[in-house]
């Protein structure tokens, strides 16, 4: 068998022995593998002790991933806002994804690290994590973690972090007064935020976000650049609004994706309603639809939702992409710069792999699904098409 169909099989023994489903000569293929190596021992042990992985496992052996998928959708676009139970559906598919990929392409690393012929590489990068920048209405710069200390001034500013999320509570101001925080993700980091009327916020790398330190007025108005999913707090007499660009978007509560990166901004809606307004167009979008606005102009089209929030559940999710759609995502994770050589393909490329997984780890697997050859040196991957 090729390299790529023995990890796919190996995946698949994992996966039986986990439920105890495993034949003798499967068995027999099984141990084969776990004497190769004492990494291939601790790495099942370590599946088979996760209590998790075994719950997600008993889903894995009765969902068909792909039908999932796309019963998933239809649900979104044909359900009525207030039917939808998003909370519902993603845990359960999103596990039975994680867990086939992450075993999968842990057994491929581990056939590879013990292949004589692959050299051990001495350069990594680790990918990004909990971190910004939080610039408050009164100019103070608060650098932001995981793990974070607070001061009195913190507590007098209204926000407090517990566990990588910025909580921010109604602190009024004197009538007429309009002082904003900003809230900024660098490259390699992301960070969640709950603002004063409980709306919460994921922050992609390379984003930032503008907002009052409290929603006085008749309706909440914040500012994106980059990256941001929001779940929106219900309050029928204060409409929420994101502004980016020339476009705004409004809604009452909902949850939605927006992606300003590219020259194309994205509005990805789940669940609920919003009203795009661009250069004096309107269009309302329902649940399990995408706006495409460029130039004034907006497109809207059915869509994968899940698709567009991957990297909110820690998953880079590739679906029909060329490489450089991908390595722009890439890039941004890891802070690095892509050097490229040759004539890019534009093969389609559908795989995933966990955001948390090393930048080699990410281009070993790219590496397996086009004939690019990737190489990493002092935070620049140089990608060679050439033949």
């Amino acid at each position: 068998m090729t390299p790529h169909r023995d990890f796919e099989y190996l995946s698949s023994l994992i996966l039986k022995y986990l439920k105890n489903d495993i034949t003798e000569k499967e068995q027999q293929i099984l141990n084969e593998w776990l004497e190769e190596s004492p990494n291939n021992k601790s790495l099942l042990e370590s599946f088979r002790q996760t209590a998790k992985v075994e719950q997600d496992i008993d889903q894995l052996r009765s969902i068909d991933v792909n039908a999932q998928w796309e019963r998933f959708n239809a649900n979104i676009r044909n359900s009525q806002p207030k039917k939808l139970r998003l909370a519902k559906w993603w845990p359960r598919v999103a596990a039975v994804l994680l867990v086939a990929s992450s075993v999968a392409f842990y057994v491929y690393q581990s056939q590879k690290k013990s292949t004589a012929s692959d050299a051990v590489l001495a350069y990594d990068v680790n990918p990004g994590s909990e971190r910004a920048i939080l610039q408050l209405a009164d100019g103070a710069v608060v650098n932001l973690g995981r793990y974070q200390k607070h001061s009195d001034h913190d507590q007098a500013q209204g926000f407090d972090v517990k566990e990588g999320t910025l909580y921010f509570t109604a602190n009024h101001t004197k009538s007429g007064q309009t002082n904003h925080h900003a809230l900024r993700t660098p490259r390699a980091g992301e960070y969640k935020v709950v603002l004063p009327d409980g709306t919460k916020v994921w922050l992609n790398a390379s984003s930032y976000l503008s907002f009052p330190q409290n929603f006085d007025g008749n309706e909440r108005r914040v500012q994106l650049k980059g990256e941001a999913y929001f779940e929106v707090a219900h309050q029928p007499s204060k409409p929420f609004i994101v502004s980016f660009n020339d476009t705004e978007v409004k809604v009452l509560g909902t949850h939605f994706n927006i992606n300003t990166y590219g020259n194309t901004s994205k509005t990805t809606l789940l669940e609920g309603s919003v009203s795009i307004s661009e250069g004096g167009h309107q269009t309302l979008l329902k649940p399990g639809q995408e706006a495409l606005i460029e130039q004034g102009e907006i497109e809207v089209q059915k869509t994968e939702v899940y698709k567009s929030i991957a990297w909110k559940e820690g998953v880079f999710y590739f679906k029909e992409d060329n490489i450089k759609e991908i390595l722009d995502q890439i890039s941004r994770w890891y802070d690095v710069e892509i050097v490229y050589q040759g004539k890019p393909s534009q093969q389609a490329i559908t795989g995933n792999i966990r955001r948390q997984a090393t930048l080699n780890q990410v281009l070993d697997m790219l590496g397996t699904l086009t004939n690019a050859k990737f190489n990493l040196t002092d935070r620049t991957v140089t990608v060679n098409f050439n033949p």
